[in-house]
This record gives C-alpha cells, structure tokens and sequence, in this order.
C-alpha cells in the first residue's frame, strides 16, 4: 500500500508539473503574440504621427506663403495711397493714408 500511494502521489506532481509547463508555455505564446500586436500599433500610430507631422508642415508652409502675400497685398495698397487700417491696443482703429496725411485714432 505505501508503494502505491507513494505511486499515486507522484504520478499526481508529475500531472501537475506538465500541467504547470503547458501553462507557462500558453503564457510565452500569449505573451509573443501581444507583444507582436503592441509593436503593429506602435508602427501604426508612429506612422500616423509622422502623416500628421507632414500635414502640420505643409500647413505651416501654406500660411506663411499667404501671410507674405497678404503683406504685399498690405504694401501695393500702402503704395497705391489707399487706407490701411491697424486695430490699437484699446481696440479702436488707425487709418493711415498718404504722406502729409494726419493718421485719426477712432476709440
């Protein structure tokens, strides 16, 4: 009888030990498949940001252009004798026209 139960008691630790290395075998195999997916979004965000960061670019290079072209647009009427308007501090405007004109502040 102790020879069996002795049998017993091992064939029971051998079943729990294979069970316990399928498990940390699933575990492994879960784990390099999660890590596979984090790094598929990693790249997909990475590339996202940098398609954001190009798209932030060409803006940038749109509004720059058009702010130099609004500044010419600004000098060729300045050049032309017609009235520019600047908004002063308080929130009144300044016309400005020719030379020898008197600029007049409106509040």
């Amino acid at each position: 009888m102790t020879g069996t139960k002795g049998q017993d008691r091992l064939d029971r630790l051998e079943k729990m030990a294979e069970a316990m290395f399928a498990g940390i075998a699933e575990l492994k195999a879960s784990q390099a498949i999660y890590a596979e997916e984090r790094r598929e979004a990693q790249r997909k965000i990475d590339q996202q940001l940098l398609a954001l960061k190009e798209a932030q670019d060409r803006t940038d290079e749109q509004l720059n252009r058009t702010i130099k072209k609004l500044d010419d647009i600004g000098r060729q009427l300045g050049d032309l004798g017609l009235v520019q308007g600047e908004v002063a501090d308080e929130g009144g405007a300044t016309l400005l026209n020719r030379e020898g004109f008197e600029p007049k502040t409106f509040n």
